[in-house]
């Protein structure tokens, strides 16, 4: 009889705490998706461009580790810019990404940046406007995601209610905006996986700041998006 109910008890904690295991898997999942939801702007028409982007980007972490090396970021961005290129994202403009354009952007991101954007056919009033946000960002590197994903999507709106803008423009500042909530989206999500392999190295040290490589890709896709 003992035999008995100490079968029944055991059976009832088992089933318990695969119950409760469920329970925290569906809810972790669960919060997984209400992250990405949150990373997402439907009102902004060319969203799907900074999904593309975000497609890329796991589809090199699965057989890539987070790059540790100036060739290793070059490498990344090739790759990202070729998937996108073979999604029609970018137009048939050949741009090599060498070791030394990502270095010398590393170094000085902001300068870096103007430089393509003051050479781009934007008008002014539009480069000025694309300078301050992507600016903005860089200035925001250290925040959170939900921070600077709030900023973004402010922008966002900002762009789709000026009038100002031609349509060419307003496509162009939305698409780098999505780009630029996606990439740092997934740098947020490996966050956790790039502290579980700095723990378990004493002597492992960051490459990258944080959302550096994030803000290091928008910068060199603007070479493909204006």
């Amino acid at each position: 009889m003992k035999t008995f109910l100490l079968c029944i008890i055991t059976s009832f904690l088992f089933i318990s705490c695969s119950a409760d295991s469920d329970i925290e898997n569906s809810q972790s999942a669960l919060d997984s998706s209400n992250f990405y939801e949150s990373s997402t702007n439907n009102v902004n028409p060319f969203d799907s461009k900074g999904q593309k982007v975000y497609e890329a980007l796991r589809t090199y972490y699965l057989s890539n580790q987070r790059p540790s090396s100036v060739s290793e970021l070059a490498e990344q961005i090739r790759f990202v810019s070729q998937s996108l290129q073979k999604k029609n994202l970018f137009t048939n403009r050949l741009i090599l990404f060498t070791d030394e354009i990502v270095e010398a952007i590393m170094s000085d991101p902001d300068n870096s940046m103007i430089l393509i954007v003051q050479n781009s056919t934007l008008h002014t009033y539009a480069k000025n406007n694309l300078i301050n946000f992507l600016q903005n960002l860089i200035d925001r590197r250290q925040e959170e995601f939900n921070i600077t994903n709030n900023y973004i999507l402010g922008y966002e709106a900002e762009v789709l209610t000026n009038t100002v803008f031609t349509s060419e423009e307003t496509e162009t500042l939305l698409t780098v905006a999505s780009i630029s909530r996606y990439s740092l989206y997934s740098e947020e999500e490996r966050k956790d996986k790039d502290w579980d392999i700095l723990v378990g190295s004493k002597h492992a040290k960051a490459f990258l700041k944080k959302n550096e490589l994030s803000l290091v890709l928008v910068i060199v896709l603007l070479e493909k998006l204006l």
